[in-house]
This record gives C-alpha cells, structure tokens and sequence, in this order.
C-alpha cells in the first residue's frame, strides 16, 4: 500500500507540474521530490526475479588521472576471514582457505550491460575462460540493454537471492547494494599470496581508477575494495579543426578565453551567410548530459564532493565561476541551444565549431561526417582551463557478491581473467573505451590509425578526472540535468545563478541524506 500511496502522490505531482511553468526554485525542489519518490517506490515495490528469467549465455566447457575523494563511508565492515586450514595443495598458504580441487565444476554466473558488438567480445573472452581455465570452473551470462535494465534485474535478485556472481555495474552503484550486504571486499582476494595480484599487476592499474572503489568504512581506518576498475569513458570536447583554421586559429583552444574568442568567431561567420535556417547557431553547441556540468566545474577548479566525502559540493565560487562562464557565451550569442537537435549532424554540418561528446560518441560523430559529405579534420581536446584542462571519467568496475568461500574464489578467478591486459584491450576497443591498465595500451590492435580521435582521446588519460562514486550519484544526475535546463533557458540570467547555485546545493543535500 505505501508504494501505491506514492504513486499516487507522484501523480498529482505530474498532474501539477504540467499545468505551471517550472520556476527555479519549483524546478529543481519537485525534480529532487519525483526522484526521491521513484526511488522510494523502487526500493519498496514486490519485484520478480529477473535474472531467473532472463535468457543466459552458457558457454562450452572443454600520466597519472586525477581521483574522485576516496569517501567516509557508512556501509559494512571490513571482511572478516575464517579461520580454517591453509590451501593444501599450495606452497603458499592462501587464508582463503579454499583448495584448487574444490573449485572444478563450480558454475560462475555474470551479469553485464551491453548487446551488439561489445557482448560478442565479452561472450568471445568468457568462452576462452571456460576453454582454457585448469580448474574447470563454467561460466554463464547475462546480457543487458543497459546499466538501467542491468540495475532493475539485480534490485530484483537482491529479494530472491539469485543476484549473479560477478557484475559489471558503476561504483556508485557497488555502494548502494553494499548497504544491503550483497558485495563483498575485494581486497583478500586482491592481495592473497596465492590467488591475487602481485604488487606490479596493482601498480599496472592507473592510480586514480583503481582507488575509486576503496571505501573506508565509519569507525575504521580499514578501507575495503567493492570493485575492479573494467574500463573507463570520458566527457571531452569535439572540435572541428578545419574550420578552426580557416577562422585563422592554428591550434585548438587550450584556456576558457581562447574558446570563448573562437566561439564567437564561429558565430559571426554564421551570422554573415544571413542564411535563416542557420541563424543564432555557431560556436558551442549546448547539449544537457550532465557530464556537461561537471566537466566545466573540474575546468574551473571546482569538484563535485566535498573533501571529506561527507557530501555533494556546488554552492562554491568555483562552480559559480563555470556557470556564469557558460551562461555568457550562450547570452553573448556563442553559445547555441535547441530542444531535439540533432547535435552530431549540426556539428557536421558546421553548425557549431565545438561540443561536448563522449568517447563511446566518437563512431557516431565519425558517420555523422560522412553522411554530412564533410571532409573536415574534427579532433577530441580536453575541457579548456585556466589551470589545467581536464576531461571527465566514468565507468563500470567487476563487482563481486556474496556467495560461498568456492563460489567467491571461482568468481574471483573469472575477474582476474578479465582484468588481464589482453582481455581490457579486447574489450576496450568493442567499446571504444579507455583500458584501465597501462600495459593494455600495448595489446590494443592498430584500431587508433582508424579512428585519429579515439587515438587522441587515449593521450588525454593524464588529463583524467573522475566522476564521484558516491551511491547517490545516479539520482543527482538528475538534478543536475534539471539545472542545466534552468541555466539555459532563454529568460535566466546571469543574476539568477547564486540562487541556481543555492538550490541545487540543498537538493543535492536532500538527496545525499536520502538515497543509499
């Protein structure tokens, strides 16, 4: 009944906001009250297993990054290890306490959240395991259309206990099912002497990525691991360097000035045409993703958290700087914003001399060029700064659950498969994604002289700053969205944002305090 009783209530919410214009305050405090409430149903809704119902793959068996505030954190203590007899059939002794014997014929079940060409790659490197792995250990999958559906299928398991042994899921996300006890420490399988990762293999891991799922928990100085880093994304900037030139700007924009100067060079060379269709674009393209947000507060020096970790960060005079920076080029005419464009082809099209993508948006822009019949040389830059320019990671780690000592090392053994160099690689390159390893850029295939920006995309991992992993993350993008809606609205103006800025730091408060 309390589910239906939201509902409800989420309805005449709806129902309301339909018939009123969203002022700021309104549009933020309802946009924090309808995720809290979607959430709040979620959490207490009667779910069906969905893995149970899922059709699984079963294979034959024959440069240093910046880092995201390593987090206080709330969740489980630390994993307490029995005490029982060392491994027997080992010469060291491994406190795991499970012996290679014990493992043949364990089945390993993974859920991931790709189709098309990246799940051929993951189901090509989990048959490989099931091939060639001398413990004979079997593994099944599932596949996904989405980290959405991926999350939905495991809230549902959490109630059936038949959440997979291994997931491949955001930190954000690893944190949040913590606080139902459904994933284990990573850190002795990590560092055991038998099983684990040498000190050479954890140093091989980028730093910032591989400190991302280190929690510590409240009242101990212990930090427990909730994952491996998988691979990584990133927020950039496309810039068309052709058109660039012929403004008479050799290089790409390395400070928020030379973009701003660029911008509007654009803009006045699309204003000369006099062409209608074409009027007011040119310069930055605006689109609303909420790594948009974070990566200009990053180039600003701004962050997301507070240093501590105890909460989100925005009513800062950093963050103030971004968005009066942002809002200004979109008042100044050098910035552009339209409700359903299409933002690849307008940028093929030289309707905007920049915008921000994604690495995964890379193939995408690179056909969008083609149809366009546009030769133009386009490239992947960083978010310009005044201090250092920056671009914004995120992405999956392997997360492992609870289950048996055997189940858990098998699940263990499938994981470091994974993170082996030439299965990142492998997979890196389906995705069109960052490896998480350095000796993975040498098992990456000569893709990079096919794809120039992915390859200029790889030279910016140095220039890497991640997401925050808190566990409320998914539900603040939320907010943050709406904030950029409100920050580009033709009527908001620059004297609006220290109240913007006021808001969206209680909502991001509320939502800390409330999602778990």
């Amino acid at each position: 009944m309390a589910g239906l009783k939201i509902q409800g209530s989420i309805h005449i919410i709806i129902q309301w906001m339909r018939g009123r214009y969203l002022t700021l305050f309104y549009g933020l405090t309802l946009g924090c009250a309808l995720v809290l409430a979607l959430f709040a149903i979620f959490q207490q809704k009667d779910v069906t297993p969905s893995f149970a119902s899922r059709t699984q793959i079963a294979y034959s068996q024959p440069a240093t990054p910046i880092s995201a505030s390593t987090l206080g954190y709330e969740g489980n203590t630390p994993t307490v290890l029995p005490i029982i007899q060392p491994t027997p059939d080992e010469k060291t002794p491994s406190p795991l306490g499970v012996a290679a014997d014990e493992l043949k014929g364990v089945q390993v079940h993974l859920g991931y959240p790709w189709s098309g060409k990246p799940s051929v790659a993951m189901r090509n490197i989990l048959d490989e395991y099931n091939r060639t792995n001398p413990w004979g250990i079997t593994v099944s999958a599932s596949d996904y259309d989405g980290f959405g559906r991926l999350d939905e299928a495991v809230e549902s398991a959490l109630f059936s206990d038949t959440i997979p042994d291994v997931l491949v899921d955001y930190g954000y996300q690893a944190r949040h099912w913590d606080y139902s006890n459904a994933i284990t420490d990573l850190n002795p399988y990590v560092n055991d002497p038998v099983w684990g990762l040498s000190s050479d293999e954890q140093s091989d891991f980028y730093a910032s990525f591989w400190s991302e799922d280190l929690v510590t928990s409240a009242g101990t100085n212990q930090p427990r691991r909730l994952g491996i880093p998988y691979y990584r994304s990133a927020f950039v900037l496309f810039y068309n360097q052709s058109w660039g030139r012929e403004l008479g700007y050799t290089d790409p924009p390395t400070t928020v000035e030379q973009l701003r100067v660029r911008a509007c060079a654009a803009t006045d060379i699309i204003t000369e045409r006099k062409e209608k269709a074409d009027l007011g674009k040119g310069g930055w393209l605006i689109t609303t993703q909420p790594g948009v947000l974070v990566g200009w507060i990053y180039a600003f020096g701004g962050d997301i958290t507070q240093p501590d970790g105890s909460g989100y960060s925005f009513d800062t005079p950093a963050t103030l700087r971004a968005f009066n920076y942002l809002k200004s080029l979109q008042s100044s005419g050098c910035a552009w914003h339209e409700v359903g464009a299409d933002s690849e082809m307008e940028f093929a099209n030289r309707h905007a001399l920049f915008m921000v993508g994604s690495l995964e948006d890379i193939p995408a822009q690179s056909e969008a060029f083609k149809k366009a019949g546009n030769t133009d040389e386009w490239m992947v830059i960083p978010f310009p700064s005044r201090d250092k320019a920056v671009v914004v990671t995120y992405g999956p780690s392997l997360l492992l659950t609870h289950s048996t000592p055997v189940e858990q090392l098998a699940s263990w053994l499938v994981i470091d498969w994974l993170i082996s160099p030439s299965k990142l690689a492998e997979l890196a390159e389906a995705l069109g994604a960052y490896p998480t390893r350095l000796s993975a850029l040498s098992d990456l295939s000569d893709v990079t002289g096919v794809t120039p920006q992915w390859a200029q995309a790889l030279e910016l991992l140095p220039r890497a700053h991640s997401e925050p992993s808190i566990a409320s993350w998914s539900m603040m993008q939320w907010a943050l969205e709406d904030a950029m809606r409100q920050l580009f609205d033709p009527d908001f103006v620059n004297d609006q944002i220290p109240n913007l800025l006021e808001n969206l730091a209680n909502v991001a408060a509320e939502i800390y305090i409330q999602v778990r």
